[in-house]
C-alpha cells in the first residue's frame, strides 16, 4: 500500500484510435501547431485522494495546447486552485510526445505537483463599491463563507459583477482582487472595483428600408440619453425575433462606445445594401482619450 509520504501516483490512459482522436478542448494559438494530451500524470502530492485527483487530470486528457511548458504550469496550477488548492506549485512539467510528426502531435505530460493545503473561503469585501450594495455585490459570488475556495467559481463571481455594472453603464468596470490566505487555510478576498464613466444610451440607427425601420424602431425601449444597459441588446433581440430577420443576431449589430461622450451608439445592420454612407466606427475609449488629451 503507497504511503503519504510517497504521494499518490495517478496515471490516466487514453490508448489506440483516441491517438486519432480530434481535439476535445482546442486550445492552440496556431491550428497546425500544437500537442494532443493522451496520457496525464502527475506525483509528488502529499494529500489529495486519487479520486480527486484524477479528476484534476481528467481534465485535460483530449485536449489541445501550445507546446509551451510554462503555459501548461499555469494551466496545471489553476486546474488544482479550481478545486481549493491555493498554493498548488508546479515544480516540474515535461512533455513526451509519441509521434513527433503529428499535427498536433499526440503526447504524454508528466509533472510533479506540491498541492499544499485545501483553502477554505473566509470573507469578501468590496473596496471603493459605490454604485450597489454590498450584499448585492456579494450575491454575484457562487461561494459561502466556509465553502471551498474555488478559483473558477471566484472568477464566475467577477464575471457577474462585470455584467451586473453593465447593467448601470459601467462599461470600463475593472475588478480587482487581492487574496489573503490566512494561516487557518482560509482565503480573505478583497475586491477594488474601478467602475469608471456611466455610459448613455447614444444615437440608434436601424440600417434597413424605411418601412422595416419604422416598424423596429419602436420596439427599442432604451431611449437616447439613458443609462445604457449592456443586457439590453440581448432583450432586444429575444423579444422582437419574430419582427427581426431570421438569422439576425449580435454579430448583425455594431456598438460603437465614446468615452469623451459618455455614450454608446447602437446600429442595427438590417439590409447591408441599404448602408448608403457607412463608415467603420471607432470605439473611443477612456485609456485611449486620456492619452490623447493629456498635456
Amino acid at each position: 500500500m503507497m504511503t503519504r509520504q510517497w504521494g499518490w501516483i495517478v496515471v490516466v490512459c487514453i490508448f489506440g484510435a483516441f491517438l486519432q482522436a480530434q481535439c476535445a478542448n482546442d486550445q492552440r494559438s496556431n491550428k497546425n501547431a500544437g500537442i494532443l494530451i493522451t496520457n496525464l500524470t502527475v506525483t509528488g502530492t502529499q494529500t489529495i485522494s486519487a479520486t480527486d485527483l484524477a479528476l484534476i487530470t481528467s481534465d485535460m486528457i483530449g485536449s489541445c495546447y501550445d507546446e509551451d511548458s510554462d503555459e501548461m504550469g499555469d494551466r496545471v496550477r489553476a486546474s488544482f486552485q479550481d478545486r481549493g488548492y491555493f498554493k498548488a506549485e508546479v515544480k516540474s512539467l515535461r512533455f513526451k510526445p509519441h509521434d513527433p510528426l503529428g499535427v498536433p502531435k499526440p503526447a504524454t505530460l508528466e509533472g510533479e505537483v506540491s498541492e499544499g493545503p485545501l483553502y477554505r473561503l473566509g470573507e469578501i469585501t468590496f473596496i471603493k463599491s459605490h454604485a450597489f450594495p454590498v450584499e448585492e455585490l456579494r450575491q454575484q459570488f457562487p461561494l459561502k463563507k466556509g465553502a471551498l475556495a474555488e478559483r473558477d467559481k471566484i472568477a464566475t463571481g467577477l464575471t457577474s459583477l462585470r455584467k451586473l455594472y453593465g447593467t448601470r453603464g459601467y462599461l470600463d468596470f475593472i475588478a480587482i482582487p487581492d487574496a489573503e490566505l490566512g494561516s487557518d487555510a482560509t482565503v480573505n478576498l478583497n475586491i477594488t472595483i474601478e467602475q469608471g464613466p456611466q455610459y448613455h444610451m447614444g444615437k440608434l440607427d436601424i440600417v434597413a428600408d424605411k418601412e422595416v425601420a419604422e416598424r423596429l424602431r419602436p420596439e427599442w425601449k432604451l431611449a437616447e440619453g439613458n443609462v445604457y444597459d449592456k443586457a439590453y441588446i440581448d432583450e432586444y433581440l429575444q423579444t422582437n425575433r419574430d419582427l427581426l430577420p431570421s438569422g439576425f443576431s449580435r454579430a448583425n449589430i455594431e456598438i460603437t462606445q465614446n468615452c469623451p461622450d459618455v455614450a454608446v451608439a447602437v446600429r442595427l445592420i438590417i439590409d447591408p445594401a441599404e448602408d448608403h454612407l457607412h463608415t467603420d466606427p471607432k470605439n473611443v475609449l477612456c485609456e485611449e482619450h486620456h492619452d490623447v488629451t493629456k498635456p
